[in-house]
């Protein structure tokens, strides 16, 4: 009886000494361009992913999706997020892709992916609160959709787009109020555009909706007036505290995929995206092991 009672405590006791794990699809995003050895076609691209050890690559919506996705499955490895831009005017239509093309990519998505929109609109740029309404719509139409072949939707916030910050794709996220579409977090864009106070704050706001993350090495300060080079950065490089805000994401809830901002980075791209890799290995590493 004694023996069965410590065993029993042992067990209650248990998940308090549980390590934490950081288990988020670790991809990079589809933007290598800039690579002084830059891979040009789909099997380049994923062989340089595989090399390095990533999870996967952004797929692009409105360019060699299927081919690069058939490369990637042909390795085994993931396309967790797909970029799709989203123009939408006064008549409630899409173009470039239409609605029917992005079902086209909904047929063939894996469960799971996310599409997140780049939103641009001429019509409603200076008046969103018309232009929310129009646009919660269609995708409210994509929404539902899409629950059959569980893949997800969100905005993704982009200086200068119709969505520029978490909030507002947050908003849009309770407007369109389906199970399948939710909010993005856009790393460095919201230090372009919202600034670097009070990050921890909107996660705890947002973490609930947020089913799409993008992170980047950065500088901290007034982010706001500083240039891409300084807000896209490899992983670990750069003044701003970026494994404090992958560590709030965890804490607050966040399991979806983390992709690596890879816009304009330069140099050898087997060396930056293997540094940033081994960056977040740390991260995972240094979270486990805190109490």
């Amino acid at each position: 009886m004694r023996v069965y009672i410590i065993c029993i405590l042992i067990l209650l006791a248990y998940p308090t000494f549980a390590k934490k794990k950081i288990n988020n699809i670790f991809y990079a995003q589809n933007t290598l361009g800039a690579f002084k050895n830059a891979p040009k076609t789909a099997q380049e691209k994923v062989k340089l992913m595989k090399s390095i050890g990533y999870d996967g690559l952004e797929g692009f919506g409105d360019q060699d999706f299927l081919e690069l996705k058939h490369a990637l499955e042909q390795e085994g490895l993931r396309m967790p997020a797909i970029y799709v831009p989203l123009n939408f005017e006064v008549n409630g239509k899409t173009t470039h892709p239409s609605v029917d093309e992005i079902k086209a990519i909904i047929n063939v998505s894996g469960r799971e992916t996310v599409i997140y929109f780049h939103l641009l609109s001429k019509s409603f740029i200076n008046n969103k609160e018309a232009g929310d309404l129009v646009v919660t719509g269609i995708l409210r139409e994509l929404s539902d959709y899409a629950a059959d072949f569980k893949v997800k939707f969100c905005a993704y916030p982009h200086l200068s787009s119709y969505c520029e910050t978490v909030a507002h794709s947050f908003k849009l996220a309770e407007m369109v109020d389906r199970q399948n579409y939710g909010a993005t977090m856009n790393l460095c864009h919201m230090l372009r555009v919202e600034g670097s106070l009070g990050i921890e704050d909107k996660i705890k706001k947002y973490a609930p909706r947020l089913i799409a993350v993008n992170i980047c090495g950065a500088d901290d300060g007034d982010t706001q007036k500083m240039d891409w080079d300084q807000l896209i950065q490899p992983l670990g490089q750069g003044s701003f505290d970026t494994y404090r805000f992958v560590k709030s994401l965890i804490d607050n809830g966040y399991t979806g995929p983390i992709g690596l901002q890879c816009y304009n980075l330069k140099g050898d791209a087997v060396e930056t995206l293997t540094e940033s890799l081994q960056t977040w290995k740390r991260y995972k590493k240094r979270y486990s092991e805190e109490k």
